[in-house]
């Protein structure tokens, strides 16, 4: 149930829909960002069973729900039940927000937007850069094309599937056409040289994957920036303080991505101080 005492008559609500979603850090996290930017939005968190998730996307049209964001196992099943999609959500097959208008359920992909946030907010450049990008799935198909745009130029792309690697910079050839693109096999703990990369981003499993051996690594580079979507413990966290590099991850994606939702549908300004502080505070 919704208390209808924590919300006055110009707050906006915003729904997160997942199987945990109750308990999940980007509840808690999006409350904060929108406390700290003073804007008059709540997030509810929903917990839904994966047989009763079309049904509740379906109702929200006639729910006080305004928006809703979805939990990483959601992104995908929530496509096909969505009226319009946005042009990232066409490419990829992913999407974490939705809105309703005119009583149509419009998707959102915040993903482009977040990832050039948290970059610019960390002062990571992609002028020039080498990236190996683990995983040619959803997630890789929202970023290729700013990749391209923000001057990268060397990609290599993972997957255990090379077919699908292959489509997915064919796919993409327009926006990379002055990148170096390659194809690599991947494999769980395959051996990566750290020192021919800037940064790799692993887009191979959007879940809590603490436990898992991604990569193994040889050579050295503390130059290294290792980027990871998950909201939870990540082997890019061990990785990270075994390499002696930067590993952007969990905390840093979940405020970069709550900045977005609060920009793209509060109407906040926001700005890279406003990043710091809440990630400083989480911490």
């Amino acid at each position: 149930m919704i208390d209808e005492g924590i919300l006055s008559q110009e707050s906006r609500l915003i729904a997160l829909y997942g199987v945990n979603a109750q308990s999940s850090p980007f509840l808690a996290l999006l409350n904060e960002t929108f406390r700290s930017l003073e804007l008059s939005g709540y997030a509810i968190g929903l917990n839904i069973n994966p047989e009763d998730f079309p049904y509740m996307v379906r109702g929200m049209a006639q729910s006080k729900v305004q928006m809703a964001l979805y939990e990483p196992e959601y992104q995908e099943v929530v496509v096909p039940l969505l009226d319009l999609s946005d042009g990232c959500i066409r490419r990829s097959g992913i999407c974490d927000g939705a809105y309703v208008e005119e009583s149509k359920l419009c998707g959102k992909c915040f993903y482009p937007a977040a990832f050039e946030l948290l970059l610019a907010c960390e002062g990571v450049s992609l002028e020039g850069s080498r990236i190996l990008l683990l995983g040619a799935g959803t997630i890789a198909a929202t970023l290729l094309p700013l990749m391209g745009v923000l001057g990268v130029k060397k990609i290599d792309v993972a997957d255990p599937v090379v077919e699908r690697a292959a489509e997915i910079l064919e796919k993409n050839s327009v926006s990379l056409v002055s990148v170096e693109c390659d194809i690599l096999r991947f494999q769980n703990g395959m051996e990566v040289d750290v020192s021919k990369y800037d940064m790799i981003v692993n887009a191979v499993d959007i879940h809590a994957h603490g436990d898992k051996r991604i990569i193994a690594t040889k050579g050295a580079n503390p130059r290294l920036v290792l980027v990871d979507f998950v909201r939870g413990e990540s082997a890019f966290s061990a990785l990270a303080s075994q390499l002696g590099c930067r590993n952007l991850g969990s905390e840093e994606w979940m405020v970069s991505t709550a900045l977005c939702v609060a920009r793209e549908w509060l109407g906040a300004k926001i700005d890279c101080d406003d990043y710091m502080k809440i990630l400083n505070r989480i911490r």
